[in-house]
């Protein structure tokens, strides 16, 4: 049973259920079928560390420096697409223009902290791939603020920040 509010519209019908079977078979999807990760960690809002929110990471590496993230409200199937999120390298980052770079935050703490973590995959297999995003940088936005309740997506997009110490993240998270 789902958890998230209903978003408005009618049900999707047959008719629709079968153009997307078709389409499925027919069409190659290839940009999403390179998505092969899946990150969980919590976000705050830019103008506003209160408001913090979980997000689920799915991720593609465009090479061994960049990946590109879709990030859904949860892991199931009836999440919501929220925002997402660039991964770069620190050498990539370094390369960003100075007023480019506040728009960045680093993965450090999170990687550290087990605030970002890779939900079921085996321990050993999960740390390797967290000491290399220890040394990497996102920049994300959110599109849907689910934390308000939000039926639909509204408002302006916002940029979103990653925890960097003890102590900011909310219990109820």
């Amino acid at each position: 049973m789902s958890h998230h509010p209903q978003v408005p519209g009618q049900p999707t019908q047959t008719t629709t259920s079968v153009v997307e079977t078709a389409t499925g078979v027919i069409q190659g999807f290839r940009p999403i079928k390179q998505i092969h990760q899946h990150l969980c960690a919590f976000h705050f809002y830019g103008y506003d560390m209160t408001r913090q929110v979980e997000a689920h990471h799915f991720c593609a590496h465009r090479n061994e420096e960049m990946r590109q993230c879709l990030i859904y409200d949860s892991p199931e199937s009836d999440a919501k697409l929220i925002g997402l999120e660039y991964i770069v390298s620190e050498n990539l980052f370094m390369t960003l223009p100075d007023e480019e770079k506040p728009l960045w935050h680093s993965h450090l703490y999170e990687a550290k902290s087990g605030v970002l973590f890779m939900p079921r995959v085996p321990g050993p297999i999960e740390r390797k791939d967290l000491d290399k995003i220890c040394k990497t940088y996102g920049k994300t936005i959110h599109f849907w603020q689910v934390d308000k309740g939000d039926s639909l997506p509204l408002g302006l997009p916002q940029l979103m920040f990653a925890l960097t110490r003890d102590g900011q993240l909310h219990d109820e998270l």
